[in-house]
């Protein structure tokens, strides 16, 4: 998997704020998707008496394109009935304050420079991959690798005229607030890019060389991503969420499995008290044997597939 397909289902903070220091935004490329369809949505509710409260649970793409219609009447009448509002991370609007935090993580000294980071015969290719994205490698190699492979990767994701900032969960929290109902979150920004900062430095490489590699593939695979997110199409989901970097069982586990089980464990928590959330992630997070609903299945509670 593409690293910039990650984190556009898996990340809502490197979708939202976008980290190319490229001004001039191209148009969006002429991208072969589906205009419209019904994006997976499932209900999660008690079984026990201690189980007061309910969920709506709705599977996300970080980086939206315009001109698509992914609302539906279920969805709807789903955000209609909740009480609040549950996403990954919230204050993303304030992309200089991100920005901070971004650079209190990804910033260390004494990094090697970027090239001496991959293989000797690899090193051209990288050369050319960052010449083409118009990123500083003065920059590059002040950063951490796991940022470096981000910060190119948001820059590939620039060039395709997929802006930073458009995607499902800025619009639901644009809907909400204007509701004036309460809008939570799962993780802190720090907390979201702990995850990779926390990524053993042989898998931080393998990020980046993966960001290169695959750069022809860019396209292909966002759009891959998009329509079986559009769609409904959990199978494909699984596939693509199976595939590439997160095939490595130690990026997989910080990225992916940590991150559902702490999610799990909130949630369990939250559903013990009464109303009905309306719970928008990433929706790798909800496809898979390790889906945030399956874990909440153990726990107990029904789990239910409206769309």
């Amino acid at each position: 998997m593409i690293v910039m397909r990650c984190f556009a289902f898996l990340f809502a903070f490197m979708a939202a704020c976008g980290l190319s220091a490229c001004n001039n935004r191209p148009e969006q490329v002429d991208l072969n998707i589906a205009n419209n369809g019904t994006p997976g949505l499932w209900k999660v509710s008690g079984t026990r008496p201690d189980q007061k409260g309910s969920a709506y649970m709705f599977g996300t793409i970080h980086i939206l394109p315009k001109d698509v219609t992914w609302r539906t009447p279920k969805l709807e009448s789903a955000i209609s009935s909740s009480d609040r509002l549950i996403v990954e991370v919230v204050g993303l609007e304030d992309k200089q304050n991100a920005a901070k935090i971004f650079s209190k993580l990804a910033v260390s000294p004494d990094q090697p420079a970027i090239e001496q980071r991959v293989q000797p015969s690899f090193r051209g290719q990288l050369e050319e991959f960052i010449d083409k994205t118009n990123v500083s490698e003065r920059n590059l190699n002040r950063l951490e690798t796991w940022a470096a492979a981000l910060h190119l990767a948001s820059a590939q994701t620039s060039n395709m005229g997929l802006g930073s900032g458009i995607g499902v969960e800025s619009e639901l929290s644009d809907q909400f607030k204007a509701l004036n109902k309460p809008i939570e979150a799962l993780e802190t920004i720090e907390k979201q890019l702990g995850y990779f900062d926390q990524l053993p430095e042989a898998q931080q490489r393998q990020m980046l060389v993966s960001v290169v590699s695959e750069a022809d593939q860019a396209q292909q695979s966002f759009e891959q991503l998009f329509n079986a997110w559009i769609l409904g199409d959990s199978a494909k989901l699984v596939e693509l969420s199976e595939g590439g970097i997160l095939a490595d069982a130690k990026i997989r586990e910080y990225i992916l499995i940590a991150r559902n089980i702490d999610w799990a464990d909130q949630l369990a928590l939250r559903l013990k008290q009464p109303g009905i959330s309306f719970v928008a992630v990433g929706a790798a997070h909800l496809v898979g044997p390790d889906a945030v609903q399956k874990m909440l299945a153990k726990r107990g509670y029904k789990i239910e597939k409206i769309q």
